[in-house]
């Protein structure tokens, strides 16, 4: 924790979906909580949620996690509504959720669109959402906050993967867009594009060809982390 930025979000209400799992979703979990946040975190899998957490005694902050599949928009809503519905009102959002799997590289020409809307559904469609429903309860309450979204350099068209850059092409156009709205409110919207993140996903999604990659062009997930929290801290 000692390298992310000083931050002081004591009393603070924070919402990270994707916030476990051991990529850069814990990283931010656990540097929030270090710095003194509420934080909420949805998770597909409850024993990621049960780590963080686990990692995260100890520090200032607490973390309550919520169960749900963000791209099941029905599920999503629901919990969302209950976490916006607490007396304590969110004032930070950082969506993570996102990536490819395996079976999402592929040709243009041999793309299934059941695999380009599962794509879509996993790194943009939930975002829309959950920046939808955190935005209006911010606006309605006068209050300032912060919105970090995470793109990749995908967005600007990586071989074997168009579905994936245009879905991370479209959460930062649309996130340009909030921001343009939402900024006279007092609300930061920040997008962060990160290269190739050294996370469990990218591991899995590469099997033998990780190896392949060239030391130089993979990150650390502490860098993120460490850009999200300045997008707050700087709000």
């Amino acid at each position: 924790m000692s390298d992310l930025p000083t931050l002081d979000l004591s009393g603070g209400t924070a919402l990270v979906v994707g916030g476990a799992g051991g990529g850069i979703g814990s990283a931010v979990t656990l540097a929030l909580a270090d710095a003194g946040a509420e934080l909420h975190i949805v998770t597909y899998d409850r024993d990621h949620a049960e780590e963080v957490i686990e990692e995260g005694k100890g520090l200032r902050g607490s973390i309550q996690p919520h169960i749900a599949d963000v791209t099941d928009e029905t599920a999503f809503s629901a919990v969302l509504k209950h976490i916006l519905d607490a007396q304590d009102p969110v004032k930070f959002l950082v969506n993570v959720v996102g990536g490819v799997g395996v079976t999402d590289w592929s040709r243009t020409k041999d793309c299934e669109m059941d695999t380009f809307d599962r794509i879509l559904s996993r790194n943009l469609r939930y975002a829309l959402v959950s920046c939808r429903e955190v935005a209006s309860s911010l606006i309605e309450q006068s209050s300032p906050g912060a919105i970090v979204n995470i793109s990749s350099i995908a967005a600007r068209a990586i071989p074997l993967l168009a579905g994936y850059g245009a879905a991370k092409a479209g959460l930062a156009i649309f996130a340009q867009g909030l921001r343009n709205r939402l900024a006279p409110s007092g609300v930061h919207v920040l997008t962060i594009k990160p290269g190739f993140v050294d996370t469990p996903m990218l591991r899995s999604a590469l099997g033998d060809q990780y190896s392949k990659i060239p030391k130089f062009l993979i990150s650390e997930v502490e860098p993120a982390a460490n850009r999200i929290c300045d997008g707050i801290k700087n709000r």
